[in-house]
Order: structure tokens, then C-alpha cells, then sequence
């Protein structure tokens, strides 16, 4: 394997996807196949993107046709296009965010063992002339240990996270029973629309999540959606 091959996340599950399987009624198990090698090229682009007007390109890698590409990125709800016209996964990011986060903070404990942590600030609330060297690193080595064991969320409990995230810094928390409720509150609104609602509401410095004036739930997300490509596919495909 390359050593610049990069890993993003694959669940065992994922064929269960209602999205994924009316992919794969439509365009059998080579648009599965397209859908995660579109996943693969996603994750080596260093913002998870990519211009939808190569996808001519991305079909002769794949050796496919380019209306198949077209069809798999554009008529499922499983990627989303940006002002540039860019596309990119919208789960992809938000699965890919845990890991990223671990990948810097283990990227800076390394960079701490190696100038010997002369920094009195690079650990928090660590005092250098009080604590030997060896002891920070110790501590170090168990924060990393402890980062090994963290839970990988779903996508909708990272879009909380980061709300929650906000209240903390804001100096508000919420109690185990408020987190729940608020979590049911907007359990009928789409992945994408509650992080636009979460972005608008962090943005504006309010109090609380409020949604959009006319927004109704399980509607199309605000970002500019693909064009739905149609193809012809034969009944003995």
C-alpha cells in the first residue's frame, strides 16, 4: 500500500442505507462500487472535495461511464454541492472529524516529547518548574491512551456536539435530562438541516437553537443540491 494512502471511515452496516440501496436497485453493485470509490478520491483531496466538472476524469479512472458517475453523485441525496462547485460528502466530513482531531492531538504530543516539553504552556494547567519532564510525558502518554478510547459519533451527535461545545465555552451546560429533550425537540429535522440550524444559532450568539423562518422538517437542506441526472438503464441490467 502506498504510504500516502489516507483512511476514512467504512461501516459494516452501510449497504443497509436506504439511500444506498435504491443505488444498488438501480444500478446493481457497480454503483455501490462507484458511490465508495467516489468516497476514496474524496478523502485523499486535502478538503474532502472535488469539481464536478471532472467527473469525466473520475470515469475513466473507474472504468465506468460518466452518466453512471453522474447518476450515483447526483440523484441520492449523498453528496452536496458547494459555490464553487465543488462536491463533497457531507457524512464523510462529519465521520472524518473525530479522527482528524486525534490525529493533531497525537501530532502535537509528539512534538511535545520531542523538544522535550520546554514550553511551561504547551501542557494545560501543567506547571514545568513544579513537574519534571518525565511526569508531563507520562501524563501526556495517558491523555493519548484516554483519546484510544473515545466514542466515534454518528454524525447527528457531532452536529449536538458542537452546540454543546458552544454552551461550554459560553459557560452554560446543559443537564443530562435537558440534552435529551433537546435532542427529541429536533429529532424530526434532516442531518443537514440541523447543523445549518446549529451554525446559524452558534453564528448569531444566541441563547438557544431556533429554526429558520418557513423551515419544515425533512426538507432539502439550504446548501444548492446536484442536478439530478437521468440515464436509460436496461431492464435486464
Amino acid at each position: 500500500m502506498k504510504k500516502d494512502a489516507y483512511y476514512f471511515p467504512h461501516f459494516s452496516n452501510a449497504r443497509h442505507d436506504r439511500k444506498l440501496k435504491r443505488v444498488i436497485k438501480d444500478l446493481g453493485i457497480e454503483g455501490y462500487g462507484i458511490y465508495f470509490m467516489v468516497l476514496e478520491v474524496l478523502r485523499d483531496q486535502q478538503d474532502f472535495k472535488y469539481p464536478i466538472a471532472d467527473l469525466d476524469l473520475l470515469a475513466d479512472e473507474f472504468g465506468t461511464s460518466e452518466s453512471k458517475l453522474k447518476v450515483v453523485v447526483s440523484n441520492y441525496d449523498l453528496f452536496t454541492l458547494d459555490a464553487d462547485n465543488n462536491f463533497f460528502s457531507m457524512k464523510q466530513m462529519l465521520y472524518m472529524q473525530p479522527y482528524l482531531d486525534k490525529s493533531e492531538r497525537a501530532r502535537k504530543a509528539a512534538q511535545l516529547r520531542w523538544s522535550g516539553i520546554s514550553d511551561a504552556n504547551a501542557l494545560p494547567n501543567a506547571d514545568a518548574n513544579a513537574m519534571p519532564i518525565r511526569m508531563q510525558v507520562k501524563e501526556s502518554k495517558v491523555n493519548e491512551s484516554k483519546v484510544k478510547e473515545e466514542k466515534v459519533l454518528t454524525a447527528r451527535e457531532l452536529i449536538f456536539e458542537k452546540w454543546f461545545k458552544y454552551k461550554r465555552e459560553k459557560k452554560q451546560t446543559y443537564t443530562p435530562t435537558g440534552k435529551e429533550t433537546l435532542i427529541k425537540t429536533w429529532a424530526s429535522y434532516s442531518d443537514s438541516q440541523l447543523e445549518q440550524i446549529v451554525d446559524t444559532s452558534i453564528a448569531n450568539n444566541w441563547a438557544g437553537l431556533f429554526a429558520p423562518k418557513n423551515s419544515t422538517p425533512q426538507q432539502s437542506p439550504s446548501q444548492q443540491q446536484i442536478p439530478r441526472t437521468t440515464i436509460q438503464i436496461p431492464d435486464n441490467y
